[in-house]
C-alpha cells in the first residue's frame, strides 16, 4: 500500500493504494486486489484563492472573509481598476487575494500588515 497525494481541479485528496505486480514485460496486467482504503480532502497550504471584496457601504470595500493581513500592494491616493489586487489575506492557512470590486482612488486604507480583520470588516475606501 502507498499513500499519494492528488490534485483534481485544484481540490487535493489524500489516497491510499495497492501497488499493482509487476512482470517482465513491464507494469502489471492484473492486480490480487485493489482497494482505496480512505478518501480525505484535505486543504493545499500553499494554494491561493480567489476572493472579490464585496462592499457593504458606498466606497468601503469590506473583507470578504477573517483573517490576517500579509500584504498591501497599493497605496492611499493610487488609482485602481476593477479587479486590480489590493490584499493578501490569509485565513485557513492559505492566501487570499483581494481584488477591487470597482475602479477608482484608493482615498484611505484602513488596516496595516499584520492586523487581523473580521469577516465585514472595512478595508479600504475606494472613491
Amino acid at each position: 500500500m502507498k499513500k499519494l497525494r492528488v490534485t483534481v481541479a485544484g481540490k487535493v485528496y489524500e489516497v491510499i493504494v495497492e501497488v499493482l505486480e509487476e512482470d517482465e514485460h513491464g507494469p502489471a496486467h492484473t492486480a490480487k486486489h485493489t482497494t482505496a482504503s480512505s478518501i480525505h480532502e484535505l486543504t493545499a497550504p500553499a494554494a491561493p484563492s480567489l476572493v472579490h471584496a464585496v462592499s457593504k457601504e458606498p466606497g468601503n470595500v469590506a473583507s470578504p472573509l477573517a483573517g490576517r493581513v500579509l500584504a498591501i500592494p497599493v497605496q492611499a491616493g493610487q488609482t485602481v481598476r476593477e479587479g486590480d489586487q489590493l490584499m493578501v489575506l490569509e485565513a485557513m492557512k492559505m492566501n487570499n487575494y483581494i481584488y477591487a470590486p470597482r475602479s477608482g482612488k484608493i482615498s484611505a486604507i484602513l488596516v496595516r500588515a499584520g492586523d487581523v480583520v473580521e469577516e465585514g470588516q472595512a478595508l479600504f475606501t475606494i472613491l
